[in-house]
């Protein structure tokens, strides 16, 4: 505004003033950069962390309906013959893989009409803790 005010005065010093106004203005410095890099990095992977937890949780509990589903397919083969089936192809489940693509495992209980169904969980190995818990629905 006083540039404004000196170059309608003098037009030459107001051209002289808004250049050393200008100069004194100052860019960021490469470590201001890398500061802000550096937060946003650390900021964007906690997001995206948050994000693929919620969505092994969703798989988890999509496969969790899918092994109610199979306890279905195996109580209605279980009504026609009065045995558990071998295998779940032998109770003519189509698709018995869970939310990560891997096979649900299935196995009868010590000579009981029980039987388990088990989904090792996110990471695929026995064990684990959230999302790479196994998931295990006994029936009937």
């Amino acid at each position: 505004m006083i540039a404004r005010i000196i170059s309608f005065l003098d037009p030459r010093e107001g051209l002289q003033l808004e250049r050393r106004t200008i100069q004194n203005e100052r860019g960021l410095t490469l470590i201001e950069i890398i500061v802000v890099l550096i937060l946003l990095g650390v900021i964007s992977s906690m997001v995206i962390g948050r994000v693929f937890k919620a969505g092994d949780k969703a798989k988890a509990q999509a496969t969790v309906v899918k092994m109610e589903q199979l306890k279905g397919s195996i109580g209605i083969f279980q009504m026609k013959t009065n045995t558990l089936p071998k295998d779940l192809k032998e109770a003519e489940v189509d698709d018995a893989s869970d939310s990560w693509g891997r096979e649900i495992q299935y196995r009868p209980l010590d000579g009981s009409r029980a039987y388990e169904l088990r989904s090792l969980g996110a990471d695929g190995r026995e064990g684990g803790s959230a999302a790479d818990s196994d998931i295990k629905v006994t029936g009937p």
